[in-house]
């Protein structure tokens, strides 16, 4: 990379994380006080509350890259116009698609980095904040009974049950069903089904073992007692809703499947999944569409610039969250629910860049 090309990114990465800092504690914040009353009044050892709130902060901090992204590439931009750097550059013959290109490879190493990190880092993250948020800060929400329930007991194993008492570990006619490559295999159809604490597993109560082949049952037994190999807890077996945009790609595949074996709604999960696909171009259309915005505002104070850079970067958010919305709601096929936003802005940015001359 050229002298200059460097001088660029230098540029460009102190207001990054700039941004990133301030727009990450705002909506950090916010988050926060939303759940102060819960946290003031939990039980919980404080070092618990502080390592929950540190766990958080990735996933909001991953959130507001893209807001990050464009306000840093304004902000350098009408920075060089304001110090006369870009009119100089110019004038020794630089074309300004080669100045501004390595603002684009920033954003690009950017946005792969987040989705590293998304990948990886975040749902970990997550996962263990929410567990510390559920068993030790607020774990009042566990001692509930829950209705018309479906589990996940074991790889392709699932159990529905018209009542899962779940401090008491019992659960009221339980349908075990286990799925194999051709389907459905197996179905324990009891009336009762408890959890031995002895043996450590659930044992099943007066019902029928049925096994299946090609759709068709093949065989049933009676029982009147049956344990099985399901040795999870009653409070692990909650199938916890969790939040897609903590989900790793891999997961949500996991989750459209098991969706789709369940003959529950796919749609806010696969709309969930191509957003994630979708989510480095957001990094790299507003970084595109920062560089002849900033050129417009030529030599626009910073205040300006941060209120340009909020007003493009919220329209653009708000249309992914309608596309996302329209997409999980089924109005939507998902995938130009999750990559028109893009496409739009990217022409948008694409029309701009041609207009001033980039």
């Amino acid at each position: 990379m050229s002298l200059l090309g460097r001088y660029a990114i230098r540029k460009f990465l102190g207001p990054f994380f700039f941004g990133l800092g301030v727009f990450a504690l705002i909506v950090f914040l916010a988050d926060l006080f939303d759940k102060m009353n819960r946290l003031l009044g939990s039980k919980a050892p404080a070092w618990i509350v502080a390592e929950y709130l540190g766990l958080a902060l990735p996933y909001w901090t991953i959130r507001v890259v893209p807001m990050a992204t464009l306000l840093a590439v304004i902000f350098a931009v009408t920075g060089l116009m304001r110090t006369g750097e870009f009119i100089g550059v110019q004038a020794s013959g630089v074309r300004p698609k080669d100045f501004f290109r390595p603002l684009l490879f920033a954003a690009l190493a950017i946005a792969a980095s987040a989705s590293l990190l998304q990948e990886t880092l975040l749902p970990a993250c997550w996962q263990r904040a929410q567990t510390l948020w559920r068993e030790r800060i607020h774990p009042e929400w566990e001692w509930t009974n829950y209705s018309n329930m479906a589990l996940s007991v074991g790889p392709d194993q699932f159990v529905t049950t018209s009542l899962f008492e779940a401090k008491e570990g019992v659960m009221a006619r339980p349908v075990l069903d286990f799925y194999g490559s051709e389907g459905l295999e197996r179905q324990i159809d009891a009336s009762r089904a408890f959890y031995d604490r002895s043996a450590k597993r659930w044992v099943f109560r007066d019902g029928v073992d049925r096994r299946y082949r090609d759709g068709r049952v093949v065989s049933e037994e009676v029982f009147q007692r049956l344990p099985s190999g399901i040795e999870s807890e009653p409070l692990e077996l909650v199938m916890r809703a969790e939040d897609p945009d903590t989900m790793s790609v891999r997961a949500l595949g996991k989750a459209i499947e098991r969706a789709r074996r369940m003959g529950e709604r796919q749609q806010p999960l696969k709309t969930a999944l191509q957003a994630k696909l979708a989510y480095p171009l957001t990094n790299i259309v507003l970084c595109a569409l920062g560089i002849p915005i900033a050129l417009r505002l030529g030599r626009a104070s910073r205040p300006a610039s941060f209120a340009a850079a909020l007003a493009v970067c919220f329209l653009y958010l708000w249309l992914i969250e309608t596309g996302r919305t329209l997409g999980a709601a089924g109005r939507m096929h998902a995938v130009p629910a999750a990559w028109l936003p893009h496409l739009l802005f990217g022409a948008a940015a694409l029309w701009m860049g041609r207009s001033s001359k980039i």
